[in-house]
């Protein structure tokens, strides 16, 4: 393995080690935060020196995983993917502001204008303004005033929901999950 990648699985390792500690002496939220966002970069750069998505994930395994300190939670490459998603969103400001857990849904291609729309939001307002904005479209309020306010349409729908079979009626949910996830 090339001392690039050796520096690397260095780094990610040091960092793991403050984001997972699980003692009484555990860094603060903003250390952890920080680690995260390095461990990230660190993934991204040995991603570079790597030729494929398999190749790094063949490499966690293999370098990085198995060197974990047993003191610490377990970590996954699933994880250490998911922190490699920040450095590609923006700085870690933004990303606090956005909400860690935010990014990945943001990357993904189907939410560009969403995307978009969030990182105009960060480069015009203040922090605390830009989180309450980017909060509402992330997860806007629906309004089921006008579905209620229409018993007789309401009714008939809890009629034809109450008849469906249990079976039916998740795979009703399931459907309504899937068109609200897109």
């Amino acid at each position: 393995m090339s001392s690039a990648l050796n520096d690397q699985a260095d780094i990610i390792l040091k960092h793991l080690d403050i984001t997972h500690y699980i003692d009484v002496n555990a860094p603060q939220a903003k250390e952890k935060q920080e680690a995260k966002y390095t461990i990230g970069k660190a993934c991204n750069k040995a991603r570079e020196i790597l030729c494929s998505d398999e190749a790094f994930l063949d490499w966690v395994w293999e370098k990085v995983i198995p060197q974990c300190p047993v003191s610490i939670e377990e970590v996954t490459p699933s994880t250490l993917i998911s922190w490699r998603m920040m450095p590609k969103f923006g700085t870690l400001e933004q990303c606090e502001i956005v909400g860690f857990t935010h990014i990945s849904k943001l990357l993904l291609d189907k939410n560009s204008e969403m995307k978009a729309e969030v990182l105009n939001i960060l480069a015009n307002n203040e922090p605390a303004k830009a989180k309450a904005l980017i909060k509402a479209v992330l997860k806007p309020v629906v309004d089921f005033t006008p579905i209620v306010a229409d018993t007789k349409s309401l009714s008939d729908t809890v009629d034809k929901a109450n008849k469906l079979s249990k079976d039916a009626l998740v795979a009703l949910v399931k459907a309504m999950h899937q068109q609200m996830i897109k």
